[in-house]
């Protein structure tokens, strides 16, 4: 049985234990992106399982991290001991407000869609931000699929993992920067280059941009409330579309960003009353 079975196995409940008692990162550097790691192969004691990033799984999996090395940040974890029990991607906002470039989304769940696959989501839980991300390259080729911070898929070793208290970057060794999460202040700020069936999506300081099925589509100073980009290459249409759950959305244009926000909250709240 490989590790990889062995990692999906591993029961929800205990999951949530394993997580629970590692302070929500990996137990050697506290990383908020992980998976998890059998020190006794199939075991479902929780002792026997634990929670690493992408790189310090590998440094187990290969025996670079030996039993009593794993068995010492098992008990020693990295963010409890640091004091970071809730998590290094604890969020201090209630409020579901994400903002990228110059443009606010406010909702929660999927964001960033291609031909109805999910490439971008997010939901705060018990006020810890919670990503799920398919990151492909040009060729389609899927390279990481991170799901409720769960790594999923994806050879680690490419890949250069940053955090800080609330702060996540995920870079390719060899690319620029594939996704940035600053949770440091309000808003949620996120930036990240997504791709797939030749669809990009530019999630950038100054705007978000989209190449694909249309060229050049920009937006900047707006705020989407319960809306999601959307791509469909066999209809060959790029789409603003509603979030399903409330079955209409609302676009704020306003100069002022704070104003814009409070906007967008008040049509929030008033597309939940309504839900």
């Amino acid at each position: 049985m490989t590790e990889e079975k062995l990692h999906s196995d591993v029961p929800k409940p205990l999951k949530r234990l394993v997580r629970q008692k590692a302070g929500f990162g990996c137990c050697k550097c506290g990383h908020p992106i992980f998976e998890y790691h059998h020190i006794v192969r199939g075991s479902e004691d929780p002792q026997d399982i634990m929670i690493l990033c992408p790189i310090c799984h590998h440094e187990a999996t290969v025996g670079a991290m030996t039993e009593e090395e794993q068995r010492f940040y098992k008990s020693h974890p990295y963010n409890i001991e640091k004091g970071y029990v809730e998590g290094k991607l604890k969020v201090n906002q209630k409020l579901p407000v994400v903002l990228i470039g110059t443009n606010q989304f406010i909702g929660k769940g999927d964001f960033i869609i291609v031909d109805q696959e999910s490439l971008l989501s997010f939901k705060i839980n018990s006020d810890k931000l919670e990503l799920s991300v398919k990151l492909y390259n040009q060729n389609d080729q899927l390279l990481v699929h991170i799901e409720n911070n769960e790594w999923i898929s994806g050879d680690p070793m490419p890949w250069d993992l940053e955090s800080s208290f609330q702060w996540l970057k995920i870079r390719h060794k060899l690319r620029d920067i594939a996704l940035e999460v600053n949770a440091k202040k309000f808003p949620i700020i996120i930036h990240a280059d997504f791709w797939r069936k030749g669809q990009n999506f530019k999630l950038s300081p100054n705007q978000i941009l989209f190449n694909g099925i249309k060229q050049n589509v920009g937006f900047i100073n707006l705020c989407f409330v319960a809306m999601r980009l959307i791509a469909d290459t066999s209809l060959k249409q790029f789409k603003l579309e509603p979030d399903p759950c409330f079955g209409k959305g609302v676009l704020v244009s306003w100069s002022d960003i704070p104003e814009r926000i409070e906007k967008g909250l008040k049509a929030w709240e008033k597309l939940s009353e309504e839900s």
